[in-house]
């Protein structure tokens, strides 16, 4: 990737590590948003990830592949994974026409996306109180 473009940032906010695509991200970007993605899944400082994708403007069906493959990862090791917007129309489009809408757990906002993060899955309190 081009690091002028700055298109993949991590930070951290409230316990939670937030990885921001912004920008365009293909097919060249596939490596630094996997890498990025991993090291979020296993940051021992955080209980879990937000994916903002707010100031993406495009994406391929490469780094679909690498938002839901991070999505299983997240499942696998139980560590929530939450992407934020809002999303600009062309991702949205691409989340809908796929329909992964169905399987990521998505918020409208970066705050939203924290809080869903920190509270717990409507599946883990189904299991809590059986």
């Amino acid at each position: 990737m081009d690091s002028d473009r700055q298109s993949i940032d991590v930070t951290r906010h409230e316990r939670v590590t937030v990885v921001s695509f912004r920008n365009e991200l293909d097919l060249e970007d596939t490596a630094e948003a996997t890498l990025a993605l991993s090291r979020a899944l296993t940051d021992p400082e955080t209980v879990g990830t937000l994916l903002d994708l707010a100031g993406l403007t495009f994406a391929d069906s490469t780094l679909l592949n690498v938002i839901l493959r991070a999505q299983a990862e997240h499942q696998e090791a139980s560590r929530p994974y939450v992407l934020a917007g809002p999303y600009q129309s062309g991702i949205a489009r691409l989340l809908e026409v796929t329909g992964v809408t169905s399987v990521l757990e998505m918020t409208d906002s970066l705050d939203e996306g924290v809080r869903r993060v920190h509270a717990p899955r409507k599946s883990d309190r189904t299991a809590a109180s059986e």
